[in-house]
This record gives C-alpha cells, sequence and structure tokens, in this order.
C-alpha cells in the first residue's frame, strides 16, 4: 500500500470515529432530555395525586362531624365554634373528661369530646409513623370551622356549614374567592389555599316538641 493510500485511509477512520463520537453525544443528550422529562412527569402525577388524597380526606372528615352533629343535634351550641375560632394545631388541648367513648355524658360533654376527637382526625394525630413522629393521616396545615344558623324559633335546628382550609403542595389559585368564606379570618390571598365547604341541614325534634 502506498503513503498516499495510506494516508487516505487513516484520515477516514478518523473523520469516521469522529462522526461515531457526535452521534454518541447527540444520543446521549436525547436521553437525558428524555429522563427528565419522566422525572418531571412522575414528580407532577405525585403532587397531583396527593392533592386528590387530601381533598377526598377534607370531605370525609367534614361529612364525619355532620354525622356526630346529626346523632347530638343538642349539642348544638359546642359545635357552633363559628369562623373566627377554627379547629386544627391541637387547639382543643388534652382529651376532655368525661370519656365519652367509655362512659355516658351529657349533649355538651358529648359535643366538646366530639370535638376535641374531630380535630385529631384533621391533624393526623391518630395515626403516627413511630419511626419519624410525622402524620400520615392528617391533612396539611388544616383549619376547620363549624358555622350554625338556626331557624327563626328554633334553637338547634338549621342550616350548618363545615368548612375545611388546608394548604396545597404547589400554587394555583385562592380556593377562596373576593368576599368568600374565610376560616380563621386569614384575610390575606393565599394561592396554596385550598378548601371544601359541606352543609346540610340539622334537625332536632324536641324543638318541635318545645314549640
Amino acid at each position: 500500500m502506498s503513503s498516499a493510500t495510506r494516508k487516505s485511509h487513516w484520515a477516514g477512520s478518523r473523520a469516521q470515529s469522529g462522526f461515531t463520537l457526535i452521534e454518541a453525544l447527540v444520543t446521549a443528550f436525547i436521553l437525558a432530555v428524555g429522563i427528565m422529562g419522566i422525572v418531571s412527569l412522575l414528580s407532577l402525577s405525585k403532587v397531583s395525586q396527593h392533592e386528590s388524597i387530601q381533598r377526598t380526606r377534607a370531605v370525609v372528615l367534614a361529612d364525619d362531624i355532620l354525622e356526630r352533629m346529626r346523632r347530638n343535634p343538642a349539642g348544638m351550641s359546642v359545635y357552633n365554634v363559628g369562623l373566627s375560632a377554627p379547629l386544627g394545631g391541637a387547639s382543643r388541648g388534652t382529651e376532655p373528661v368525661p370519656n365519652c367513648q367509655s362512659g355516658t355524658c351529657a349533649s355538651d360533654e358529648l359535643a366538646r369530646y366530639d370535638l376535641w376527637a374531630w380535630e385529631r382526625l384533621l391533624d393526623g394525630t391518630s395515626a403516627i409513623v413511630t419511626d419519624s413522629g410525622a402524620s400520615t393521616v392528617g391533612v396539611r396545615n388544616v383549619r376547620a370551622c363549624i358555622d350554625f344558623t338556626a331557624d327563626v324559633g328554633r334553637q338547634n335546628t338549621g342550616i350548618v356549614d363545615v368548612v375545611i382550609q388546608w394548604q396545597g403542595l404547589q400554587e394555583t389559585a385562592d380556593a377562596v374567592i373576593s368576599g368568600g368564606t374565610l376560616c380563621g379570618g386569614a384575610t390575606d390571598s393565599d394561592a396554596t389555599r385550598r378548601q371544601v365547604i359541606l352543609n346540610s341541614y340539622i334537625r332536632d325534634e324536641r324543638d318541635e316538641m318545645e314549640s
């Protein structure tokens, strides 16, 4: 093989090797972009799943306290904490006495016990991860209000609104529209605020007997 032929063959091999390296770099870049896209999609999916779980929990918890009030309408004056004194963050303190799960209670005593037990469900203090001590079933940074409006001439019969507000993981839009119901009196706009409001008609038969 002549010197010119060897030089041409060597130059062609070097050019081919360089082209292969560029292909590998482009392929690696495309693969990296694809992996980043998949990771981002998985992250968004987890956030969406968390938001859905939190909303479902809020609805279930709101229904729970409504059922407690339906069973004990005579304690409505205690259940009616209003919009300025929200539950959440262990605001109810220690367990009330007597324990209405193991003993007999008057209507007001049962209502106080219900509020304490319900707040524990809101905060997630009824289920704790042993290793980290983190709540696994509570609603994130929750505030809950119960607002009762009695019918004319009735004491414990009327419309009750259960308002549960919590903090989402990402900013979207404030769940409380301008002029909407605020639980706890927080007036500043909060793009991470989420909200569920359930209302129901509570009827106390004793109201009708007394009228």
